[in-house]
């Protein structure tokens, strides 16, 4: 399955960087087998391909805990990490192509500054998080995220093209860069861990993700046509992907002395989730449009592998319960359409 996904994308990218045959002047076609009898565009009637360049709000979930154990016990869950209301402002760049009116190609890529945030960090020595030993409540500043995604497939259209429908397949990458700093211990209660109560000087932790894989999806694209106004026409796409993902993490606990820096431990898994999207596009007369989107992306993962890198140079591991991943994102763009 991802072989065949892998090479399809390796076709969109040869489409998107490679200049086509068509464009070359030797191979173009006379002027008389024009459709406007002027230019002789043989690429408007080859493909169209919309360009949209837009800024985005973004909020994101993050969670993840492990066991004691690599059975998944000694406690069930001993320690758990949250980030919740991570802010992110990012601008996307998306194409979508249509060769022929029947082939559908689509690529995006964002980029994300991160704002602000909040974590917790809490160790139980129970099962079932009980007997709490150690909590700190700390801020998000800084680092940043980025995501990428590729696909293609067939494109179905109905009514005079007024409703289009494109499944799909594809493959899609994902990274979040969450710092961890500004930490307040609120919970120290075991003597086998050398914390106090109070602020936590020179925090300035760090965890890296990258989620990637193939996707299925489909999008469902009505257009309204317009009489009067600037606007030519509206249209309203539904997105909605499955995603297979190969889940894997990176962290810098710099506090810690008895870990390695600046790999103080990783994470494995498999998972998946979806996404979904809704998109309103204001289309002038021109080549212009005004872009309004709405995306959500639900993903967690199976259970998988902790491995802790000691600072004497040993190596333990025990079990990634699960990781779960929730984000939103609201954007406004222009889009270019040739």
């Amino acid at each position: 399955m991802r072989n065949m996904v892998m090479s399809l994308v390796f076709g969109l990218l040869i489409f998107i960087i490679v200049p086509p045959a068509f464009s070359q002047a030797p191979h173009a076609q006379p002027m008389s087998a024009s459709t406007d009898g002027k230019t002789g565009n043989v690429m408007a009637r080859w493909a169209t391909s919309t360009f949209t360049l837009s800024a985005g709000y973004r909020l994101d979930n993050l969670c993840w805990n492990i066991a004691g154990n690599t059975e998944g016990a000694n406690p069930n869950v001993l320690s758990e990490l949250s980030w919740s209301g991570v802010t992110i402002y990012q601008l996307k760049l998306d194409n979508r192509t249509t060769i022929k009116n029947w082939i559908y190609l689509k690529g995006q890529l964002d980029y994300g500054v991160v704002a602000s945030g909040d974590n917790q960090d809490s160790d139980y020595s129970g099962d079932n998080r009980t007997q709490e030993f150690s909590r700190s409540i700390n801020s998000v500043d800084g680092k940043d995220v980025w995501d990428g995604s590729l696909g293609i497939g067939p494109r179905f259209s109905f009514l005079e093209s007024t409703v289009v429908l494109c499944p799909m397949l594809g493959y899609a990458m994902a990274e979040q860069d969450f710092n961890i700093v500004d930490g307040y211990q609120v919970i120290a209660t075991t003597p086998l861990v050398d914390i106090s109560t109070g602020p936590i000087e020179g925090l300035d932790s760090h965890y890296q993700t990258r989620w990637k894989g193939p996707w299925v999806g489909v999008e469902l694209e009505f257009s309204t046509p317009f009489q009067k106004g600037p606007f030519r026409c509206l249209k309203v796409l539904f997105t909605g992907e499955y995603h297979w993902v190969d889940y894997s993490a990176e962290a810098d606990w710099n506090l810690r002395s008895d870990l390695q820096h600046p790999v103080s431990f990783s994470h494995d898994a498999d998972g998946k989730g979806v996404m979904l999207g809704t998109t309103l596009q204001f289309q002038t007369h021109r080549h212009w449009g005004i872009r309004f989107g709405m995306h959500m992306v639900d993903m967690t993962t199976d259970a998988g592998l902790d491995r802790v890198f000691h600072a004497d140079g040993s190596v333990s591991e025990t079990r990634l319960n699960e990781v779960n991943w929730q984000s939103f994102t609201f954007d406004v763009g222009l889009s270019y359409q040739f």
